[in-house]
């Protein structure tokens, strides 16, 4: 029995925001505080069969919007690079396996001494095109997820909405957005890039919060409700566009949320997102 009263269908879990949880504890903690998806990283994994895996997610009632991330790709020495497309085939076949959605793209940035970031887009680009065919045959669509310029350099050069979604309009069935608030609340494109997108085109909808002062631009991430970001307009124009897919709470947090108790940051997760959802039929909602 769900914790927190409403319909929490559509939202999952991202394993980043208890990473203190094995898989199988994650998948308990999240079902009986009431999430409804888990999405799985790919360390969590190891030493379970992506099969077995998805089972232990599939009996627990629990569906997987996606697993993170890709190898990286932007790697200068052809070998290595023929090497990291390989295990992006094995992720996208261990994606299949787990029954998600999507297998989220970070490529990299930078090769090591580069600094043509355009060439860098390009060797992406050639990636995800090799790649593309074994995405379609396992039938889970690459991520394209926009990360903050201030990862341009190490995580990925890919940046903006735009950006990304003009690289799913040209690779077509196959591939997809994957948003995340944190990345992109700040781009005065977004919004208008959502209404590109349309909903059929958004693959998953991360959620968390934009503290001010971030002590840390890649591990502080806020709690929903905790920063800046105006999540209340992001819903309303996904509602606009008539998004159905998952929302997934991801929050990458070791100065706060990963020093508490797991489970405490699973309840007080889906508390925040409790405006967002529908109110089960006689339930209190919280206030």
């Amino acid at each position: 029995m769900s914790l927190v009263p409403g319909d929490f269908s559509r939202f999952a879990i991202n394993q980043i925001t208890t990473p203190s949880l094995s898989l199988a504890e994650a998948v308990d903690t999240y079902a009986r505080h009431g999430a409804r998806g888990i999405g799985v990283w790919n360390q969590y994994l190891e030493g379970i069969a992506p099969s077995a895996a998805g089972r232990l997610i599939r009996d627990a009632g629990l569906f997987v919007p996606c697993l993170c991330t890709t190898a990286w790709v932007n790697l200068a020495d052809p070998t290595a690079r023929a090497a990291a497309i390989d295990e992006n085939r094995r992720r996208l076949d261990a994606a299949h396996e787990l029954g998600a959605t999507c297998l989220v793209v970070v490529p990299g940035g930078l090769a090591t001494g580069e600094k043509d970031i355009a060439a860098a887009r390009r060797r992406v680009e050639d990636a995800l095109s090799q790649l593309l065919p074994d995405a379609r045959a396992a039938g889970v669509a690459l991520g394209l997820e926009p990360l903050h310029p201030m990862f341009a350099a190490d995580r990925s050069c890919l940046n903006t909405f735009r950006q990304c979604l003009d690289l799913v309009e040209v690779m077509g069935a196959g591939t997809g957005i994957v948003a995340d608030v944190y990345h992109c609340w700040w781009d005065p494109d977004f919004p208008e890039g959502l209404k590109a997108a349309g909903a059929s085109r958004i693959l998953t909808f991360h959620l968390c919060d934009w503290l001010v002062p971030t002590r840390d631009v890649y591990q502080d991430r806020g709690m929903v409700g905790d920063g800046v970001i105006d999540i209340a307009f992001y819903r309303r124009l996904l509602d606009e566009l008539e998004y159905d897919g998952p929302f997934e709470i991801e929050i990458f947090s070791k100065l706060d949320w990963w020093t508490r108790d797991a489970t405490e940051t699973t309840r007080i997760s889906l508390e925040r997102c409790e405006p967002f959802v529908a109110p089960r039929p006689g339930a209190a909602v919280c206030g």
